[in-house]
């Protein structure tokens, strides 16, 4: 990976623009970054520092050599120690949102039974209720489009929808799949291509909190 392929990385992960990246780490000039994006220059060992020092958990080995990576083992982009399933107080269909943009987990879910999964976030629709209830943190592992199970709930994104669903085959097109909610009274199902499915996660379980 190039120097500066490396430095726009971190500089997304920070969500913000390449100037303010630069008056955060304490450099008077964006210019300084500018140069490095020209291939004028590389990334010194006084800019490695400067960086790692605004961000702990960066690796300094990997952005001046590209070994390895961009995060140190056992911390998250903040430098917060990484235990459990990070949870983002956010509504589920911000998922990419939360792909393209560092958004800060507001805790780890640390279940045994639910470390594998990628991220927790909020639920808020009627969609899957009484089995997913509304406001519920739903725990969503990675999966493989190619391998649904039928009859389990995802949350799928597609172009023109994100949300969660079973999904079902449909028997009179292979190449086509229904998105069925449990909440028939209100919500109608889907029938989508198969290939129109961009992201899918397994709904591993959920956590509801009760108020008291």
């Amino acid at each position: 990976m190039e120097n500066w392929q490396r430095l726009e990385k971190v500089v997304r992960w920070s969500g913000m623009s390449v100037n303010a990246f630069a008056m955060h780490i304490g450099l008077k000039r964006s210019e300084n970054l500018y140069q490095i994006k020209k291939g004028n220059h590389g990334i010194s060992k006084e800019l490695a520092r400067v960086i790692t020092e605004k961000y702990p958990a960066i690796s300094k080995s990997w952005l001046l050599t590209g070994e390895g990576s961009m995060l140190k083992d056992g911390s998250d982009i903040w430098g917060q120690p990484k235990k459990g399933v990070p949870f983002y107080n956010v509504d589920i269909s911000a998922i990419k949102d939360l792909g393209e943009q560092p958004v800060k987990p507001v805790y780890y879910i640390d279940i045994p039974t639910f470390n594998d999964c990628k991220f927790a976030a909020l639920s808020t629709s009627n969609a899957m209720i009484p089995d997913i209830p509304s406001g519920a943190i739903v725990l969503l592992k990675e999966h493989d489009p190619a391998k649904i199970l039928p009859g389990e709930s995802y949350l799928i994104t597609t172009k023109t929808f994100t949300g969660i669903r079973s999904i079902r085959s449909y028997v009179e097109d292979e190449s086509k799949l229904r998105l069925v909610p449990k909440n028939s009274a209100d919500y109608d199902e889907m029938i989508i291509d198969k290939n129109e499915i961009e992201v899918l996660y397994l709904i591993k379980g959920y956590v509801v909190s009760k108020a008291l």
